[in-house]
């Protein structure tokens, strides 16, 4: 799996997150269970107060929740982890490059900015 160009921001872990890699990380520093409070992909292994780099946008790896067909649109759902977006769910936050199982890794274009993002979690 190849990542392509990203942009890179940085919170402070306010977990350890050294376990987390290519998950789906909040404002807050800590594991994301939605878009609406999503920053983006966790690059880095941070323990707690430790800087998180974080991709906001770009070719990225996530975690399939579930299955995941080439090109379906994903989203966010609980411990981090990508889903297809399902209806009511908005337009997500990115699009599936590769076809995913359950667990896997996979590469996904991602915009996290464009999410339905909260910013009251700061």
């Amino acid at each position: 799996m190849i990542e392509g160009k990203q942009n890179i921001e940085a919170v402070v872990a306010a977990a350890d997150l050294s376990a987390a890699q290519y998950k789906v990380v909040a404002i807050g520093g800590t594991i994301a269970a939605e878009a609406d409070t999503a920053l983006g992909i966790l690059k880095n292994k941070p323990k707690l107060g430790q800087h998180a780099s974080v991709a906001v946008e770009g070719n990225l790896k996530g975690y399939a929740a579930g299955t995941i067909a080439k090109g379906a649109r994903v989203t966010v759902t609980t411990s981090g982890y990508m889903t297809t977006v399902s209806s009511g769910d908005g337009a997500g936050v990115g699009k599936a490059l590769v076809a995913a199982a359950s667990g896997d890794i996979f590469n996904f274009y991602g915009n996290f900015a464009t999410a339905n993002t909260t910013f009251n979690q700061l």
